[in-house]
């Protein structure tokens, strides 16, 4: 019988430690791969307030509510030193993901009493909350992941500060934590739930009531500090308990939602392949029939967070009673999702009721797959519970692999949604609604127009600096096999054309493609696919392009 649970235990650490492994190489994979190398979304805002403010003014800036030291330091970096190809924000960002993996890998892997299996299983159990492709918009956006990661990061630090009984409850180290959970603060809003995560280490450990005032302090200066670097942008608040406690809950329900994704959203489930695709569609079918839209609904989502909640504070109340440092991790990492979420809904419930598809929106999956990861890793560290959260630990590593396959395809999608902006506002094309990347026409316009100054982003190609040029003498005209012009309504009130072209092969296949009119180039073209192209142009529609193909060395 001994036998036969050892050789079962070995295969379930062995298989851990691999599910582990492939979720944080495919986490890597996607940053180093399919983060976009050009603006997305808010970066476009970021980079205007970065080329044009003063320093140290354009870091300390409150951006929407957000204070983003560390990320405004690396994209600013990124941008003067680097001709802001992002590549050092990913490599940041990346490495940031990284150095939190591996403290609390670190103390999972040494915390006394456990199985070997059940350290395996809070190591995948970490490795998913971390490096899950539903966390794309950290990972694969490298604009997001410096503020999340250094979040993370200086959270982790917190936690191995004071998760273990080798280390005693002294003033010095609680004013550590606390200056940790400051500086969270300062680099995301999302930070401020640090703060959460060390009341509850303290709870655990049964510290002092000096060591709480310590904590409590430190929280009233970082709101004191936050308020002053504020102080120049209003930020509404609304107060409306009942509904921003059933969007908190709502939204810590995200991760489930995204696992069961194939079978709760019609549009997922249509894209399995057969045998199980009718199957998927049925069940997604149902499920929409029963409460609504996924993307929308409140019930069940609420009362998925509502167990979470509910499971926490019994699992809290039953770690004070031990010394399970894995218990206290898990508990820790939980309690900040659990806070991270009330503060989104704290801060967005007028966002939410205005916009309802944005509460499950990527960028916030990150605090709250944390969260379920930290409440799995509890589950595993207490004896009682840990036979059943090994198997749902074994169950979610495999039910989480079609989704890394959705994601990856978002992401994909993403990055060509980016490179086509940034081509577009190299160009000179603006469209006159939404904008470039989820960006709002004017943000993107000032973004473009500092990098443009600077010869900075996009603007430091060297196509850029010939857009409005005469044709290069060694440029080499390319007669398209197919050819497709289409009228853009341009929001600067200037004539643009979409282009689409396949092309014959080229003896050399250049990044980009130039477009001209006459004898001045007026756009871009980029591959998107073996022969295929797509760009845009600066010109009236009734006027003949021509596609060049610059010199290749």
């Amino acid at each position: 019988m001994k036998t036969a649970q050892a050789t079962r235990g070995g295969l379930l650490q062995t298989y851990f430690y691999f599910a582990a492994t492939a979720y944080v190489l495919t986490g890597i994979g996607a940053s180093a791969w399919l983060a976009p190398r050009v603006p997305y979304a808010d970066a476009w805002r970021h980079y205007a307030r970065l080329l044009t403010q003063s320093f140290p003014a354009s870091v300390l800036t409150v951006d929407n509510g957000h204070a983003e030291i560390l990320a405004n330091l690396v994209r600013l970096a990124d941008l003067r030193w680097f001709a802001g190809s992002e590549v050092l924000q990913i490599a940041t960002a990346l490495a940031l993901a990284l150095a939190t993996f591996a403290v609390l890998l670190r103390r999972l892997l040494s915390a006394p009493q456990q199985a070997p299996a059940a350290r395996a299983a809070a190591a995948c159990a970490l490795a998913l909350g971390l490096f899950w492709l539903v966390n794309e918009r950290a990972l694969a956006h490298a604009n997001d992941g410096l503020h999340v990661y250094c979040v993370l990061f200086l959270l982790v630090v917190t936690i191995a500060v004071l998760a273990s009984d080798d280390a005693a409850i002294t003033p010095v180290r609680v004013v550590f934590a606390a200056a940790l959970c400051l500086g969270a603060a300062l680099n995301f809003g999302s930070g401020i739930a640090a703060f959460v995560a060390l009341g509850a280490l303290l709870f655990l450990r049964r510290a002092a009531g000096s060591a709480f005032a310590i904590a409590s302090a430190g929280l009233l200066i970082t709101l004191a500090v936050y308020w002053m670097l504020k102080r120049d942008q209003s930020i509404p608040l609304t107060l409306a308990p009942a509904e921003q406690l059933v969007y908190a809950l709502s939204q810590l329900a995200a991760p489930v939602q995204y696992l069961l994704w194939p079978v709760v959203d019609p549009v997922a489930a249509a894209q399995i392949p057969a045998p199980f695709g009718a199957f998927a569609l049925a069940c997604a079918r149902a499920w929409q029939h029963a409460f609504g839209d996924v993307h929308t609904s409140l019930l069940p989502q609420s009362l998925c967070g509502t167990l979470l909640v509910v499971s926490l504070a019994f699992a809290t109340l039953r770690a004070r009673r031990s010394s399970n440092e894995t218990m206290r991790i898990g508990i820790a990492l939980a309690w900040f999702g659990v806070g991270v979420s009330g503060v989104i809904a704290l801060s967005r419930a007028d966002y939410f009721a205005q916009y309802p598809t944005q509460l499950y929106a990527p960028r916030y999956l990150p605090w709250s797959t944390l969260g379920w990861s930290g409440m799995l890793i509890a589950l595993i560290g207490s004896a009682s519970t840990r036979r059943i959260a090994l198997g749902i630990a074994f169950a979610v590593s495999l039910l989480a692999l079609p989704v890394e396959i959705g994601m990856t395809r978002i992401m994909q999608h993403q990055r060509e949604i980016a490179d086509d902006a940034a081509l577009a506002a190299v160009v000179g094309v603006w469209p006159d609604r939404g904008g470039p990347g989820e960006t709002d026409p004017g943000d993107t316009r000032a973004g473009a127009a500092a990098m443009r100054r600077y010869a900075t982003g996009p603007f430091a190609w060297a196509e850029a600096a010939q857009i409005g040029e005469n044709i290069p003498s060694d440029a080499r005209a390319v007669a398209p096999v197919d050819l497709r012009i289409v009228a853009v309504n341009n929001g600067i009130n200037t004539e643009a054309q979409r282009i689409e072209a396949t092309l014959p092969a080229l003896a050399c296949t250049p990044v980009r493609l130039l477009v001209a009119q006459d004898a001045h180039i007026v756009g871009l073209l980029r591959e998107v696919a073996p022969q295929r192209w797509r760009g845009a142009a600066l010109v009236a529609s009734n006027v003949p392009l021509r596609v060049l193909e610059p010199r290749c060395d």
